[in-house]
């Protein structure tokens, strides 16, 4: 007959194992999410362990998908997402790996400029004052430097 223990441990990995197969998830995100199902911290930490000991869970390559993602797709700036990777719970040597993985070989610049122009052509009503704020704005809320956006935007301008 199999213990209690044993019993919650499985529950937990299979818990586990479907957080993991709806998308990738940091350990604090994992630990949050199966402490609120109500199971213990201990186990919960035996089986982050176990996954991340079997390959099922790593930080460093969650923290990869994450950056990649929101840069290609959401058109994020390093300092959104390095923010977010640190709410997540990514150590700050490892955010700043990733940040310069995901974004040192870009010209950070020519693909503002191409996010940017969209912006502004859609604002094209709007006097010059109010489309540099809102593009300011924007971009700033994305994450880039404002050297970055002071240069994109006297560009456009």
């Amino acid at each position: 007959m199999r213990s209690a223990a044993a019993d919650e441990g499985q529950q937990i990995r299979e818990a586990a194992f479907r957080l993991l197969a709806v998308r990738a998830r940091s350990t604090r995100e994992l630990r949050q999410r199966l402490r609120r199902k109500g199971f213990s911290s201990e186990r919960v930490d035996e089986v982050i362990a176990y996954l991340q000991d079997n390959g099922y869970q790593s930080d460093e390559e969650f923290a990869r998908l994450y950056a990649r993602e929101k840069w290609t797709s959401s058109g994020w700036g390093p300092a959104r997402v390095r923010q977010a990777l640190a709410e997540k719970g990514i150590e700050t040597g490892l955010r700043e790996q990733v940040i310069d993985e995901v974004y040192g070989g870009q010209d950070l610049m020519e693909t503002v400029l191409v996010l940017a122009r969209k912006k502004w052509a859609g604002m094209r009503d709007l006097p010059v004052t109010t489309r540099r704020r809102r593009l300011t704005g924007f971009l700033q809320r994305r994450g880039y430097s404002w050297e970055i956006i002071n240069n994109i935007v006297n560009r456009l301008e």
